[in-house]
């Protein structure tokens, strides 16, 4: 029989059948359940602990006997095994965070070791929330159906809002809007005058009404009038199907309705968008209207003409109908320009912070969007946009330094990703944000993985285009990324000035000279700190050392980090070695070595 294995402090053996069936709960998790060489790894470990063989658990024979290498395999020249302990580590930590956070027994892999230790809690159930925080800094969970966790991740969230201000300037600004998607008489209404959300920044409980529940807005979509021409109304009816069709993807910004026959356009709905359409011989002319169901206020209007030959073809009926949904609902898009002057209800004011921050990329935008996420998720746990807009908000902690708190934001990260893809397994923007989480935490070609997954899922949203592009950039992989950029550029009105960015980078380093200066000259305005870099690559292209030399001082105020280590700096914000190499020796070629 097995004796009890002490526990890490050395006052309390464990049973065997104890760890074995907490081994059991963590291989179960959805975090070990999809990595079957951390399963193998942790499973190895364990068992030869509990048979009384820590003393063999060298990285030769995990590799060997776990991972099933030859007999003639080198650790020295192969590293596997110390990269995988390393993503081990980062697993358990995030299960025991989440879903364990509450089991009775904690296995851990120390830090330069590969003998794992064991750890009975032993609290009581009043004292979970304090366990969670105690063992581990407290991350976004995924959703659960039992109480004590809702009420776990909602002591977690507010403990993590007490955060250091760490003021790092990203990317902002915006870029021309394309040319409008029916041809003629596109117009921009004004908005009046309306108060903006209060700031969030101070607590996350001052963020909503807690009584509401989290929504989105709601766009009714209908065929204004009568259509008397069986024609032109089978050719309105497709039009408005595929306007619907690739508006629906964007579902963690809006929902999209198609009233009955028995309901009022306007009931349930925020916004009626209405399509009227008038013939005069081969012609027809179709007008498009965005208002405010409230009050009739009109947001915004477009209109254009085709022959009734035209209209006839499918092919570029959809294309029509896809090209003026994108710019409808995409982020940084119509929709978003007039909600985010609006006072707005709960989820829908959370996810549209996000977006503004994303936008302009500022600190005190990070902090109040999260604390209102924050608080939102653990108010309203299966609203999944949350989760997934908290998940970039915390990736970004980690790339821009900003707003610093306690714990691994990486892992926090991925918590709220995970959580977002279960609960709606279908949204791109769930997995866009897995894609961020994992790209940052070294899982490359699973962060493409979930990239590719997020396009296919919405292929007409220019923000994981542009997401996914810059990915391959910065994987020195350029040449895949530049069409994705290209086109999120291109069907980007209001984008954020990163998109041009990326854009410049793709275009420098696949050589692609004449877009390069074009990015470079929409560039010329910016002060974040990676357009900043974009711009001193640009500079040494031109040869201009005066801009160079003055760019070199705004960056290193802007950005300390890059002062003092650009290689680090780079690192941080993803870009590969061989890409952040081909950056810094364009600058070094013109006369100013990285330090």
């Amino acid at each position: 029989m097995t004796e009890g294995v002490a526990g890490r402090d050395g006052s309390e053996s464990i049973a065997p059948e104890d760890i074995r069936a907490q081994l059991d709960r963590v291989l179960a998790s959805d975090i070990f359940r999809s990595a079957p060489q951390l399963t193998s790894f942790l499973s190895y470990v364990v068992e030869q602990a509990l048979a009384g063989r820590a003393g063999e658990l060298k990285g030769y024979t995990i590799a060997v006997e776990a991972f099933g290498r030859p007999a003639d395999f080198d650790p020295q020249s192969d590293p596997i095994v110390r990269v995988e302990a390393g993503r081990l580590r980062k697993a358990l930590n995030l299960y025991f965070a989440a879903d364990g956070v509450r089991d009775p027994v904690r296995i851990a892999i120390p830090v330069g070791a590969y003998v794992p230790s064991f750890t009975r809690l032993g609290f009581p159930e009043s004292e979970a929330a304090a366990a969670a925080a105690a063992v581990e800094p407290a991350q976004p969970a995924p959703v659960a159906a039992k109480p004590w966790r809702i009420w776990a991740y909602a002591a977690a969230a507010l403990i993590l809002t007490a955060a250091i201000a760490l003021v790092a300037r990203h990317q902002i600004g915006t870029g021309p809007e394309p040319g409008g998607t029916m041809s003629s008489g596109d117009a921009q209404a004004p908005r009046p005058a309306t108060t903006v959300a209060p700031d969030q920044s101070a607590s996350p409980q001052a963020a909503e009404p807690v009584a509401a529940p989290a929504s989105l807005p709601v766009i009714a979509v209908v065929i204004a009038g009568d259509i008397v021409d069986p024609a032109v109304e089978d050719a309105a009816r497709l039009f408005m199907r595929h306007l619907v069709d690739t508006m629906a993807r964007f579902d963690d910004l809006l929902v999209v309705k198609t009233p009955g026959t028995a309901l009022r356009p306007e009931e349930g709905a925020d916004y009626v968008l209405s399509l009227n359409t008038s013939r005069a011989g081969d012609k027809v002319e179709g007008f498009v209207r965005l208002s405010a169901a409230r009050d009739g206020r009109v947001v915004w209007t477009t209109s254009g003409e085709r022959t009734l030959e035209a209209m006839s073809d499918g092919m570029e009926l959809r294309e029509l109908a896809q090209r003026l949904a994108i710019r409808l609902a995409q982020p940084f898009g119509i929709l978003h320009a007039d909600l985010r002057l609006a006072t707005l209800p709960p989820g829908i004011g959370c996810i549209y912070q996000a977006l503004n921050f994303r936008r302009h990329m500022k600190a005190d935008d990070h902090l109040a969007a999260r604390n209102c996420l924050d608080a939102l998720v653990a108010r309203d746990p299966d609203f999944h946009p949350a989760w997934s807009h908290l998940a970039l908000l915390t990736a970004d902690e980690y790339a821009s330094g900003l707003n610093a708190r306690s714990g691994s934001p990486l892992d926090r990260a991925l918590a709220a990703a995970i959580t977002a893809v279960r609960l709606a397994p279908a949204s791109a923007r769930a997995h866009q944000a897995l894609m961020e989480a994992q790209f940052l935490r070294g899982m490359t070609e699973e962060a493409l993985k979930s990239g590719r997954e997020a396009l296919t899922r919405n292929p007409f949203d220019p923000d994981i285009m542009a997401d996914l592009g810059a990915r391959y950039v910065q994987l020195d992989r350029a040449a895949e990324g530049l069409p994705l950029l290209e086109r999120a550029a291109a069907l980007s009105g209001g984008r954020p000035s990163w998109y041009d960015t990326f854009l410049y980078f793709a275009a420098y380093l696949t050589g692609t000279t004449k877009l390069a200066e074009n990015q470079a000259a929409l560039l010329k305005a910016e002060e974040t700190p990676l357009a900043l870099v974009a711009r001193a690559v640009a500079s040494a292209a031109a040869g201009d050392r005066v801009e160079l030399e003055e760019t070199w001082r705004m960056l290193g105020q802007a950005e300390p980090l890059f002062a003092l280590d650009p290689r680090l700096y780079l690192a941080r914000k993803g870009f590969s070695s061989a890409a952040s190499e081909r950056i810094l020796a364009a600058i070094g070629q013109a006369g100013l070595p990285p330090r």
